[in-house]
Parts: structure tokens; sequence; C-alpha cells
């Protein structure tokens, strides 16, 4: 026996022939829509991170370039290491100090300052072939954080802790010292130039200065959430971020939940010159470290487990980018947008390059 099967126009399949065209009238909107915001978005960097071999496996605190080609980076147990060929080979440079180092600047190719632990500070005018003490009792045992200088002879130094920094208008001979109103522990600085700059608290919380550090302004802060902060930066005197990781927020409970909060990385963003902050949670599930912008859009963050982000829209939403290594990424370098670098632990160095080869 033969069946043949007729088609009727069932109510059923009515309904089902509307849903279904309504969904891909819907979807064509949306893919439109989603066409139209991509070509408004800034271009993406189209560049690529590299390992590259810095001889060395103490952990790297930070670096510097002053252009494409001179770079230094410094770390635990004193260790300095510098380049002149864009990081493709790198040399240790001699401190005489096994104490670790957490911040180095450079002005030009010669004149550069180091500073780290038990208030050493190293200054060089040979590009690190020698270097030499400043300042030897000018901290007091303090252990030093950061250091900036707007020229070769005005520079300020940040310390981890206590009442105080430090102020040089002579390439560091001589130190006078700043005092703060807050000693809680801080996390990084930020200076625009020789009368504007910021300091990061690891709770949050930002001093500003109008003045060059004479005085000090406590701003509120990156608030509503216990946070924790690592890096500061400042494209202009009114739009900057915050680099760290968002702490527990309230009602969050224990499990999964918890740990989230307690290690997912958070990027701020102030448009009025640190008085107010947005936070933008990474959801990556790790610290960041840094993070530095080029313009309002396009910036980059690096932070544990090697992870590197890029964002376009000022730091809204990161998208993740491959770094080929698992360390740790605790501070970045831009010379220009083409060219960047990012150190870690065990001696990692991570060099962008957005140019052809």
């Amino acid at each position: 026996m033969n069946f043949r099967y007729r088609r009727n126009p069932t109510a059923e399949t009515v309904v089902f022939g509307i849903v279904f065209l309504g969904a891909l009238v819907i979807g064509t909107l949306y893919l439109t829509r989603e066409s139209e915001d991509v070509g408004t978005r800034p271009p993406a960097s189209a560049g690529r991170w590299e390992i590259q071999d810095s001889g060395v496996e103490n952990t790297l605190l930070d670096v510097t370039f002053v252009d494409d080609m001179h770079g230094w980076a410094i770390g635990e147990r004193g260790v300095i290491i510098s380049t002149t060929d864009g990081g493709n080979t790198w040399t240790r440079q001699s401190s005489g100090y096994e104490l670790t180092l957490n911040g180095v600047e450079f002005t030009d190719e010669s004149n550069g300052w180091v500073v780290g632990q038990l208030g050493l500070i190293l200054n060089t005018r040979d590009g690190g072939r020698t270097w030499n003490v400043q300042g030897k009792d000018a901290a007091l045992g303090q252990n030093l954080m950061s250091v900036h200088f707007d020229n070769v002879t005005d520079g300020r130094i940040i310390t981890e802790r206590g009442s105080f920094a430090l102020r040089t208008t002579d390439g560091g001979n001589t130190w006078s010292r700043q005092f703060f109103e807050n000693t809680l522990p801080r996390s990084d600085a930020y200076f625009h130039d020789e009368r504007l700059g910021w300091v990061s608290f690891k709770s949050g919380a930002v001093f500003l200065t109008l003045d060059g550090g004479e005085s000090w302004e406590l701003l509120k802060g990156v608030n509503g959430v216990e946070i924790g902060t690592n890096s500061i930066f400042f494209l202009d005197d009114q739009n900057g971020w915050i680099g760290g990781w968002r702490g527990k927020a309230q009602g969050v409970g224990s499990g999964v939940q918890l740990v989230k909060y307690l290690t997912d990385g958070m990027v701020a963003r102030t448009t009025d010159g640190g008085r107010t902050w947005t936070r933008h949670d990474s959801d990556t599930g790790r610290f960041l470290w840094d993070v530095v912008f080029f313009d309002s859009m396009e910036g980059w963050a690096v932070g544990s487990f090697g992870t590197v982000m890029h964002s376009r829209d000022g730091g809204v939403t990161w998208e993740t980018r491959p770094s080929q290594t698992e360390s740790v990424l605790r501070t970045l370098s831009f010379p220009d947008r083409n060219n960047g670098w990012a150190v870690g632990d065990e001696g990692v160095i991570l060099r962008f390059s957005n140019e052809p080869r």
C-alpha cells in the first residue's frame, strides 16, 4: 500500500512561519546595527606580543623606555638590565646592591634613577654603565615605591608607607620632604607635569596635588566596594584609569562567588581629574597590575597568569590577547602606540609591536 503525504497549512505551521520570519527580521537588524557599531569603533591594534630573553630569572617590577630602542628593567635582588636594540638583547648592569628595586625612571638615554627598599636611591649619568647612591639619609629606611622626573633636575619619589614623599630640584644631589596627612599603604603614583599628580592607595582612595606635592587633597577614589589597586595612569588633567582587582561586595556569600569577587580584575575610570570614578570589572578572574592608555578609547592592561588585555572603548570592555606566558606581568611601558613592553615574574619580558616586519 502506498502512502502519500499531503502537507496542509495548519494553524501550528502558520504560527511557526510567522515566528521564524520575525526572528529573521530581528536578526538582520541586529547584525546590521552591530556592523555599523563596529565601523564607528577605533581600529584595533593589529600588533602582537612576543617573549624576549631577559637573561635573568629575578622578578622584574618596573620597566621604562625612552624610545623604541633604549630601555631598562629593574627588580628583585638589585637586578638592573638594559637594552639598546629594542629588547633583542638585554645586558645586566651592576646596581651594587641585593635590595629589591621597585621603580625606574630615565629622562633620556643617559640620565636615570632607580629606587627601592630601605630608602635606596641610585642615579646614573651614563645610561647605567655606572650607578651611584643619592640621598643616603633622605628616606630614613622607608621602602621607596616609585620615582618620577620631569627633566634632569626636577623629580620626586613616593614612599610605600609613611608620612612623606621626596622632592629634588637639582637632579637628586639633595632631597627635601613633602608631607602627607595619611600614612595608609600606597600602590602607585602618576605625575602629569611638574605640578599635577596623583597617588593611589591600595584601598582605592586617591591623593591629588596641584602644586607639585607641596599640598595634597585626599579624594574618595573608587568606592562602592572594597577593592585593591595596583596602578594609576592619567592621559591628561581629566582622564585617568586605575587598575587592580575588585574586593568583596556587600551581600556576597562564600564559595565560587566570593573567590571571583576577591580575584577578578578591575579597571576604574575618571573623567574629572580623579574626583569621581566608574568601575568596570574585566571578568578575567585575574588581578590586573598595570594599565596604560594612548587616548580616551584605546588602552592595554596586564596582570596575573600572563594576562594581557586590550580595550577600544575607554576600559569599559576588554579583549584578552595571547601572551605566551603564565607568569605574572607587573608593569607596562609604551614609548609610542606601536611599541610596548611588559615585564614580570621569573624575568619575563614581552614586547608588543604594531609595525610590519
